[in-house]
């Protein structure tokens, strides 16, 4: 089901193919056949004192076909009907074989053209009977059922190579599938960390980008079937629903932060994630403001000293912010932002600093923090990725714990491992995985509709 896109495209793509390649590229076959009677007119006892009359007749009858596949007899046709053809190359086009074990036997001759096939097998139905006599002067051939025009063609069955080619795709598109299945590295779904980590999943944020685009569209759909200008109202109740499961979706991911952190005062906490393109910052973002909505003050710090992003968000300047605080160029005091959130305040990253991995070591950012702590109720760090530079090792020694954000069908399980493994080693305490562009077809059908969202300062 995972790969029911593919596999659908892949079918389709067969069915259209192989529909042209009949349709247009294949040149049409024409059969003529006529069928023959034999009639041996042997005495049975005397021929074979164990074979009855039928069976002897069609013992003759195999006899018979293999005189009809002599160079002598396609010669023969070819000086009758006066056609360009050599003899062997009539004698790929001709099939002789008796029907059903009995004293008929059949010659259909196959070609591009129509009454190429007709003349031919015409000049077939005059030879071999004077060819068999020839040899055996007792045998009767008689005409059963004599050669027409033909008047369609006998190949190619565009139906059937159609059907042919939406099954070949279909059966390739399944081996890849399971294929790419087995060679997949990459996180496949929940049950999937669960199985390999032993860590909780506290949150699992379903992918908005891909779903937000499936739905519009199928939004425009409905609204030409039904021939109204109901695209407009239809975009706002999928927008709607929209924040509504994004929230709980955070909303969950809240409850279950609340429940792992059950130390008493500031609760500081590190998100990281890998590599690059988890949404790791979009998660501190929003369980930043998920959190600041239940009163609590929440303090977003943006420790990313490299690449950071979290003043994007928010919509203000990246300095003076956390590297101007370090090097004692400020106060702390200076550096925090209020955000249009109620109890939600952020430190930008400041100014790029030479020597971040040092900064973030120094014993000023373990003073920044104690300082920074004695005035909220939660502390949200967003760190750079791990497998990519280790500044946020420096900081596990100071936080409760470390939330590792993943993305489905993206992150890695070697990297995932490569993680878990620097943070053994400084012993830090992982609180779990946050889960993001979950696909629609896990969960439950109430979490059909979930997308990922980015919280702005407009929706809250």
């Amino acid at each position: 089901m995972k790969r029911f896109v593919l596999i659908a495209v892949c079918t389709f793509t067969g069915l259209f193919a192989f529909f042209i390649i009949s349709k247009y590229i294949m040149k049409p076959n024409y059969t003529a056949t006529v069928q023959m009677y034999v009639d041996p007119n042997d005495d049975v006892t005397t021929s074979s004192a164990n074979l009855t009359e039928l069976n002897y007749a069609q013992k003759v009858v195999n006899t018979y076909i293999n005189f009809l596949k002599t160079k002598v007899f396609y010669k023969q046709v070819i000086e009758e009907s006066n056609l360009n053809y050599a003899p062997e190359q009539l004698k790929r086009m001709t099939q002789i074989q008796s029907v059903n074990n009995t004293e008929i036997f059949e010659i259909s001759v196959t070609t591009l053209e129509p009454y190429d096939s007709f003349i031919l097998v015409e000049a077939m139905q005059k030879i071999a009977p004077r060819l068999i006599n020839s040899i055996k002067d007792t045998a009767e051939i008689s005409v059963v059922d004599p050669v027409v025009l033909p008047t369609a063609p006998s190949s190619p069955n565009i139906f059937m190579n159609t059907m042919v080619g939406g099954m070949i795709g279909f059966l390739l598109s399944v081996m890849l599938s399971f294929l790419w299945e087995i060679i997949d590295v990459n996180v496949k779904n929940q049950e999937d960390l669960l199985k390999r980590y032993q860590l909780p999943i506290l949150g699992s944020i379903p992918n908005f980008h891909v779903n937000k685009k499936t739905n519009i569209l199928l939004s425009k759909v409905i609204s030409i079937i039904r021939k109204q200008k109901q695209y407009r109202r239809i975009e706002e109740s999928i927008n709607d629903n929209t924040k509504f499961v994004i929230a709980e979706a955070y909303k969950s991911f809240r409850t279950n932060l609340r429940f792992t952190l059950r130390s008493s005062g500031c609760k500081k906490v590190i998100i990281n994630s890998p590599v690059p393109e988890d949404g790791k910052s979009t998660t501190s973002t929003n369980i930043a403001i998920t959190i600041a909505q239940t009163g609590a003050k929440v303090l977003l710090m943006d420790c990313d000293l490299r690449k950071g992003r979290l003043h994007s968000f928010f919509h203000i300047a990246s300095t003076p912010g956390v590297c101007d605080a370090l090097s004692g160029m400020i106060s702390e005091k200076d550096v925090i932002r209020d955000t249009s959130y109620e109890n939600l305040q952020v430190i930008p990253m400041g100014i790029l600093p030479p020597n971040p991995t040092e900064l973030l070591a120094s014993t000023q950012m373990e003073e920044l923090l104690k300082k920074l702590e004695k005035s909220y109720d939660y502390i949200i760090i967003d760190t750079p990725p791990i497998n990519v530079v280790s500044d946020v090792l420096s900081l596990v020694k100071l936080v409760d714990g470390v939330v590792i954000v993943v993305r489905e069908s993206a992150t890695s399980h070697p990297n995932i491992v490569s993680a878990l493994t620097k943070y053994k080693f400084v012993e830090a305490n992982i609180l779990g995985f946050v889960i993001n562009g979950v696909s629609l077809n896990q969960g439950n059908k109430s979490r059909s509709r979930y997308y990922y969202y980015h919280y702005s300062n407009k929706n809250d």
